[in-house]
């Protein structure tokens, strides 16, 4: 700073010269040119320097989020999500399109990812022209379920959980892809606006009858229902507990959260609807292929570790 003082110093003593030749003007231009170039280089850099600084490390996330508007932060917390999920639903009837419900969280990237890409073109064209859209908040992993049970499902796996529904038989056009999403943020624009271009060429016509067909096929998968409904039951418990640890992290309280609670978590919420898929497809073959008298081998998952 004591540069740029002397620097300006100089700049008044040249401005304040008496009357001088055309020469001596011609030469005192040029350096008074130099000189003010010097001083906005300098005074950029300045700014420059400023703009990196970080913020301090001892700021909360608490007060990070207060000041913070990320795109996609659209997970707005509800008075009454049913009505809404009945408001979105009437709306899509009535304007001929697919109702796209999309449950997630602001304090989560990949939610945040996709809401934010929904609004984005080429996507939000393809958005506006064939879905009503609603963002559901899930909270702290506490919200939701009223939602999800109420579309068919036993639990949202992944925030974010994408869900594609027909107005009119309110059923799942998406069943079969659903769980993708849980990794939004990696899901590039082009691969987004092909998966939601496609879910609206196929429209109702994908969806697969609820009804198995075969009295042995409907047998086995209402036995993978209920096996797949004791994991959802077993991973809202784990949300229970999850949940506020999570909600003191994001506050501040750095030491109330555990890595090894989450990362359980998670692997069991990613595994558990692969290992469904699985099991219906190869009931779905093995019944096509003739056999008979199927019994099911159900996979074991490791127990959590306050369970332990």
């Amino acid at each position: 700073m004591t540069r740029l003082i002397n620097l300006s110093d100089y700049l008044k003593t040249i401005l304040s010269q008496p009357t001088l030749t055309s020469k001596e003007i011609q030469s005192m231009n040029i350096t008074k040119f130099m000189i003010c170039t010097c001083i906005a280089v300098v005074l950029g850099f300045g700014l420059v320097a400023v703009s990196d600084i970080p913020a301090s490390d001892d700021a909360t996330e608490k007060e990070k989020a207060s000041t913070s508007n990320q795109p996609g932060e659209l997970y707005l917390a509800s008075d009454d999500p049913m009505a809404d999920l009945a408001t979105l639903l009437e709306s899509a009837r009535r304007n001929n399109k697919l109702a796209l419900v999309v449950m997630g969280a602001n304090w989560c990237h990949d939610s945040r990812a996709l809401a934010s890409r929904l609004q984005q073109e080429p996507l939000s064209s393809v958005a506006d022209e064939n879905y009503e859209t609603l963002f559901v908040d899930v909270g702290y992993l506490e919200k939701g379920k009223d939602v999800i049970t109420s579309l068919g499902l036993p639990v949202y796996y992944a925030t974010p959980t994408v869900l594609i529904i027909d107005p009119v038989s309110g059923q799942l056009i998406n069943a079969n892809n659903r769980h993708q999403w849980a990794n939004a943020y990696s899901i590039s624009m082009t691969d987004s606006v092909e998966y939601f271009q496609q879910m609206a060429r196929l429209g109702p016509a994908s969806i697969q009858s609820q009804k198995e067909p075969g009295e042995d096929l409907q047998t086995l998968m209402m036995e993978i229902d209920a096996f797949e409904q004791l994991q959802a039951d077993r991973l809202y418990q784990a949300y229970a507990i999850l949940g506020p640890m999570l909600k003191a992290y994001k506050e501040g309280e750095k030491e109330a959260f555990s890595d090894e609670y989450w990362n359980a978590v998670r692997d069991f919420r990613y595994q558990v609807p692969a290992d469904v898929d699985s099991l219906r497809a190869g009931v779905r073959e093995r019944v096509a292929a003739g056999e008979i008298k199927i019994s099911l081998d159900y996979p074991q998952y490791q127990a959590f570790p306050w369970e332990q």
